[in-house]
């Protein structure tokens, strides 16, 4: 595996990155340990128009048609200085509460793309389950066909780009086994982010994470 950080080898098992020193309590005394409400769009700061935003959701239809374990979530918005996207994609991934209307996902299948309108950089965090069948490689290639969209703050059109190229990605490896779950192809810390937290009366139960 690789930092959410700054991309170096990770061991499975290390307690932080031995090159940036990023690690899961740091990005926690940044962000909390809460749980919060992941909507599979949240447009912080609007950039979306109606329509763009109606798209999307069609796109995320689509996507969650083809692969129904699966979540994919969209985050629009500015990072705070301290954080990258890649940061908060990787803190979604193990704090955020993914759901559909339908049922709870698990976000071992979980999928957070996260653009940052300020800096007009994109990252895409996988659960744990997915990113062993896709490359770090693999994912820059996906937003760096998105980057042109994204730089000129065509939103819609970069998310559409990346929801789309990354479903291919999955059918291509839809035939692996996936053990009891194929893939079948049919607090303080949030302020100005748009994130809320979750009760704990209310927090749903979920497998555990690795630290």
């Amino acid at each position: 595996m690789n930092c959410p950080h700054c991309s170096a080898p990770l061991a499975v098992d290390a307690k932080e990155c031995g090159q940036c020193r990023f690690s899961t309590l740091a990005i926690r005394s940044i962000l909390g340990a809460e749980w919060v409400r992941l909507e599979r769009l949240t447009d912080h700061l609007s950039v979306l128009s109606l329509k763009e935003q109606r798209h999307v959701e069609i796109i995320l239809d689509e996507f969650e048609r083809r692969f129904p374990q699966c979540f994919f979530a969209v985050y629009l918005g500015a990072m705070p200085q301290m954080i990258t996207s890649r940061d908060l994609g990787f803190w979604l991934i193990n704090h955020g509460a993914f759901h559909t209307q339908q049922m709870a996902k698990r976000n071992d299948f979980g999928c957070a793309l996260v653009i940052d309108t300020q800096r007009s950089v994109a990252s895409l965090t996988l659960g744990y389950a997915l990113e062993a069948h896709v490359t770090e490689g693999e994912l820059n290639q996906l937003l760096i066909r998105a980057q042109g969209p994204l730089s000129r703050h065509r939103y819609g059109l970069g998310i559409e780009r990346i929801v789309n190229d990354f479903g291919k990605k999955l059918k291509s490896v839809a035939t692996r086994s996936l053990p009891g779950n194929s893939l079948t192809p049919n607090p303080h810390g949030l302020d100005g982010l748009g994130l809320q937290t979750l009760r704990a009366a209310h927090r749903p139960a979920r497998p555990s994470h690795k630290s």
